[in-house]
C-alpha cells in the first residue's frame, strides 16, 4: 500500500497540485477531468494530500499512474485496509487505468482478493510462478449416477487419515487447479472429489455453487457486498471473515434461494 504522506508525495500540496507536477513530467496526453471522475477525486480536488483519507489516497496513486502512463504498473496488495466503499472506488479506478492502456500487475494474499483486481492470476510455487486454471470442472458423464442417502458425509485426506465432515461443518470448499480444499473454520483439508461432483452432493443441503471456483454453504453466510454493478462479494461468518466472490450471473439464482 502506497502511503503519500511518506512515498515523496509532496504531502503539503492539493491533488490539483500533484496530478499537475506529474503532468509537466510526462509526455502522455491526458484528460485531467476525465480522470478526476473516472477516480472519484473530484470532492477532494482542492484538498492537500496529507488530509485524504486511505481510500482516496489509493486513488491518488491510480492518478498519478494515469498521468505518467507507464507500459506497466506494479502494484502491491492494493486492496489491503481500504473500507468497502473504498474497495469499489479503487476498483473502478483500476479498471480506467487498464483502459487507458497501462498494464497492470497486482499482488495479494488471498486468492478472492485476487479474483475482484483480475481474471488471470499466478501463484507462487517452489518451481516458479504457476498459472491457476479457473475453469469450472467438466463432469464427468461415463461414470455410474450419484445417489446421495439421507446419511452423508464428505471425505477428505490428512496424511494416513480419512476425516469425515458432516455438510454443516463446512462452510465454504473452492478449487484451485481442479483441486478441492474443503475449508471448516480456520482449517482446510483436501478433498478427491471435484467441484461439481461436490456441489451435485451437497445441493441439496442448502450449498451453493457462488463462483466456478467456489461452493459456499449459505447458512454461512452474513453479508453480501456490491462493489460495482458487475462486483459482488459474499462475507461468511467466523474470524477472520471469509470473503468469497460471486459471479454477477448467479445474483438472480441466489436471491430467489434465499429470498432477498
Amino acid at each position: 500500500m502506497a502511503n503519500l504522506t511518506t512515498d515523496a508525495g509532496y504531502p503539503q500540496l492539493t491533488v490539483s497540485q500533484y496530478a499537475h507536477l506529474f503532468l509537466k513530467l510526462s509526455a502522455h496526453p491526458i484528460d485531467l477531468a476525465a480522470a478526476q471522475e473516472a477516480l472519484a477525486l473530484h470532492e477532494v480536488w482542492h484538498l492537500p494530500l496529507k488530509r485524504l483519507s486511505q481510500d482516496q489516497q489509493q486513488r491518488v496513486v491510480l492518478l498519478r499512474l494515469v498521468v505518467l502512463h507507464p507500459d506497466l504498473a506494479f502494484l502491491e496488495n492494493p486492496l489491503n485496509e481500504l473500507s468497502d466503499d473504498g474497495i469499489q472506488l479503487y476498483l473502478q479506478g483500476l479498471a480506467y487505468l487498464r483502459q487507458s492502456g497501462v498494464t497492470v500487475i497486482c499482488t495479494a494474499p488471498y486468492l478472492e482478493e485476487l479474483l475482484l483486481v483480475s481474471d488471470t492470476i499466478y501463484r507462487y510455487s517452489p518451481t516458479g510462478l504457476e498459472s491457476v486454471d479457473l475453469k469450472p470442472d467438466t463432469p464427468d458423464t461415463t461414470g455410474p449416477a450419484i445417489h446421495p442417502t439421507q446419511v452423508f458425509k464428505i471425505a477428505c485426506k490428512q496424511d494416513d487419515k480419512t476425516i469425515f465432515f458432516s455438510p454443516d461443518e463446512i462452510d465454504f470448499i473452492e478449487s484451485i487447479n481442479s483441486i478441492s480444499t474443503v475449508h471448516v473454520g480456520n482449517d482446510t483439508f483436501s478433498s478427491t472429489l471435484t467441484l461439481t461432483e461436490l456441489e451435485t452432493k451437497l445441493q441439496r443441503f442448502g450449498f451453493f455453487r457462488c463462483h466456478r471456483s467456489y461452493l459456499v454453504n449459505l447458512q454461512r453466510i452474513a453479508e453480501l457486498i456490491s462493489y460495482s454493478r458487475n462486483s459482488y462479494t459474499l462475507i461468511l461468518k467466523g474470524h477472520p471473515a471469509p470473503k468469497l466472490p460471486l459471479s454477477c450471473t448467479r445474483l438472480e439464482e441466489l436471491r430467489t434461494l434465499i429470498s432477498f
